[in-house]
């Protein structure tokens, strides 16, 4: 930071409190900025420090750069940091086998904005086969460990009094693919060594055991299919299946193509293969499209699930044309939901743990990065991680394939923007941001007098022709500005807010979540007051479909002032 004015001469006469103001300007980076105030008058000194944390509330840009490197190849590249300094940085990953862009996925996942069930258990999932891949004593493996443990203890505390978990906090009901999905990463996790509360697993086991039995096959629900093998899965995989409601699915007809992959997989887990057999035809990895939708899937999804499944079956050769799919669809850098890249990513790791060691043996590669040269051995299974040191400017790198195989190498570069560039969109979703003040009068939000209580009132519409579910609005607001609590102005606005699944007040911003049906408009209002003279910049407010691509809503970002009273 840097002050217009670092010294002042004060003048009071008698007893008193006199105000006085140091105006001062944010710089480009962020971190702990420490000031010393000391003071100095009739012969007396009075000292106070305080800190500030300068921060950027934009979010942080994740770029990639993939390269096949064939034996006796080189790949050369130069680059330059961008974003804010201090928050850039840059990551080689090098491995043996088709890239996953794992380092930036992974990244996606751990910076995802939002909590509920789905994207805890998201978040570390993959993360369970990171110590195989890239070594147990790596800084990436006691990262994930402490990530995985913190994700346990999140998850422990959703279940309910009946044993399912609630997407959110306070929810009055369970959602059922949300706790099979938990459970199943639970249960990984434990297999990995981690600790489990035996009491929740026991409550887990008797509510999917008593879902699975109460489940009946409607034909005008046959979606449902999907959501009972899976239970039934989590169920086998726990040890505990039930036979019983695996036979009756087997003999039911017409269920949907996932339901049989899901189920072939709790069948294997039991001891029987040629159930599972008798279910599939593992050439036709396609599944229903009308299907794909529900229960946060996506077509990624739905093949991440028939990977896991071969992987599990130890089908070498359809999970490899498999893989290769999926790597290919994972690298194409489009928009992905958590539900779908946390399975793609885990299913490709189940599929590297499942496969046969490399009879080639490791991989030799020379990297040189600006100038500094490493010789590496890569083992087979290995994805290899060296964190580059950026200097400003240029930075060049070079890796060279010294052994008869080919590898595969991804830079990931990583860094916050000063101010984001984005501009007005919606798709899908409309969305319109009025500020009134409290008499419900507009206003200039621009130009704001301190101490003002005002509303920030946001309406989001479904302009899609079907009903869209799991919907994420974020109001970020300048340092300027505080939240107040809405409900303490209830009575008082004039306005009626809008049902809501879930919000989630913090010290800057306010998320919340809902869904919306066909042509459905809801309002939400937020209260603010103008607390701190100065000038700041109002982050962009967000709206988007979290499981549904292009389905979202921008309005850009922009200067305000608040002005003295």
């Amino acid at each position: 930071i840097s002050f217009d004015q670092i010294t002042k001469n004060i003048s009071s006469s008698g007893q008193g409190e006199t105000d006085s103001e140091f105006s001062f300007t944010a710089g480009d980076k962020t971190g702990i900025a420490k000031i010393k105030v000391t003071a100095t008058g009739g012969g007396e000194t009075a000292v106070y420090d305080l800190q500030l944390d300068i921060r950027n509330p934009n979010p942080p840009e994740t770029r990639s750069e993939i390269r096949i490197i064939n034996a006796g190849e080189k790949w050369e590249s130069s680059f330059e940091p961008f974003g804010i300094r201090g928050t850039n940085s840059a990551r080689l990953e090098v491995s043996s086998f088709p890239s996953v862009n794992l380092e930036k996925h992974l990244d996606y996942l751990l910076s995802y904005p939002h909590g509920c069930t789905e994207q805890i258990a998201s978040t570390a999932f993959p993360q369970l086969w990171l110590p195989e891949l890239t070594g147990k004593r790596s800084e990436k493996a006691n990262e994930s460990a402490t990530n995985i443990k913190e994700a346990i203890n999140k998850l422990l505390s959703r279940q309910m009094s009946n044993g399912g978990l609630a997407l959110w906090p306070g929810s009055y009901q369970p959602d059922n693919w949300v706790t099979s999905y938990a459970g199943h990463f639970l249960l990984e996790a434990e297999r990995k060594g981690y600790s489990i509360s035996p009491g929740f697993i026991q409550k887990w086991i008797s509510y999917q055991k008593k879902t699975a039995r109460d489940w009946r096959f409607d034909n005008r629900h046959r979606y449902s299919c999907n959501d009972q093998a899976y239970r039934l899965f989590t169920l086998a995989l726990a040890g505990q299946p039930d036979k019983g409601a695996m036979n009756r699915l087997r003999e039911t007809d017409n269920i949907p193509l996932l339901t049989r992959w899901l189920l072939a997989a709790a069948f294997t887990q039991t001891g029987r293969p040629e159930a599972a057999g008798d279910l599939l035809d593992v050439r036709n990895t396609e599944t229903e499209k009308e299907y794909n939708s529900y229960f946060y899937g996506s077509p990624l999804r739905d093949k991440a699930i028939i990977l896991y499944t071969l992987a599990l079956l130890k089908n070498e050769e359809q999970s490899l044309l498999l893989a290769r799919e999926l790597t290919g669809e994972l690298n194409k850098g489009n928009w992905y939901s958590t539900q779908s890249l946390a399975w793609g990513l885990l299913s490709y790791m189940k599929w590297l743990e499942m496969r046969q060691d490399d009879n080639d043996g490791p991989s030799k590669i020379i990297v040189t990065h600006n100038g500094e040269k490493e010789e590496r051995t890569v083992s087979p299974k290995e994805i290899w991680l060296k964190d580059l040191k950026l200097k400003d400017g240029s930075n060049s790198l070079s890796v060279e394939n010294t052994s008869g195989k080919t590898v595969y190498a991804t830079l990931v570069r990583k860094g916050v923007p000063i101010i984001s560039d984005a501009a007005p969109e919606e798709k899908g979703l409309a969305m319109k941001v009025d500020y009134v003040t409290m008499d419900l009068n507009r206003f200039d939000n621009k130009n704001i007098p301190q101490g003002s209580d005002f509303m920030m009132i946001v309406k989001v519409s479904n302009n899609t022709f079907s009903g869209v579910e799991n919907i994420a609005l974020t109001q970020m607001v300048p340092s300027g500005w505080e939240i107040r609590n809405t409900r303490l102005f209830e009575l008082n606005t004039g306005i009626k807010e809008s049902e809501y699944d879930y919000r989630d007040i913090r010290d800057d911003r306010v998320n919340t979540y809902f869904s919306l049906k066909t042509g459905e408009t809801k309002t939400f209002v937020t209260i603010l007051n103008a607390a701190y003279k100065g000038e700041f910049f109002q982050p962009s407010v967000w709206c988007e479909a979290m499981y549904t691509e292009n389905c979202y809503a921008r309005v850009p970002g922009t200067r305000i002032r608040v002005t003295g009273q």
